[in-house]
């Protein structure tokens, strides 16, 4: 659910990050690869900013209603939800791997190096020994 001290820490950390990269950007002379990391940075921190500031936007929406945010809760932690929210995030998840192997395809037919290929290979393995390592797992739960 919406926390309010976690947006505030996101916020803060969104704002080290810009501060670190601004500075990194002015000050350190590192070639183009420093440059891209810098820049990388800066808008991390930016964008942690304005993810946080839309949540205090929304917990502030939702506190002005009496009895919203614990009928959110409530929402949140119904059984149905959750199946909902599960079934999406499967579905979500077999959409994405079949994306990664369409783009391991495309890397292979446009001649990229072999190490991002194998790279986005072990993207697609890792996801799959983790389901496995899920899948067992939850088994011997329930």
């Amino acid at each position: 659910m919406l926390d309010k001290k976690k947006s505030l820490i996101i916020m803060l950390l969104g704002i080290v990050l810009a501060i670190v990269g601004l500075l990194s950007t002015i000050f350190v002379d590192g070639g183009d690869m420093i440059s891209r990391l810098s820049t990388l940075v800066f808008a991390l921190g930016f964008g942690l900013i304005g993810g946080a500031l839309g949540s205090l936007y929304k917990i502030k929406r939702i506190e002005k209603i009496p009895g919203k945010s614990k009928q959110m809760e409530i929402e949140y932690k119904d059984e149905r939800n959750e199946l909902i929210r599960d079934k999406a995030s499967a579905k979500a998840g077999d959409i994405s791997n079949w994306l990664v192997l369409l783009i391991a395809y495309i890397c292979i037919v446009m001649g990229y190096p072999i190490w991002l290929i194998f790279l986005i290979l072990g993207v697609f393995l890792a996801k799959y020994i983790i389901w496995i390592v899920l899948m067992n797992k939850y088994n011997k739960e329930l």
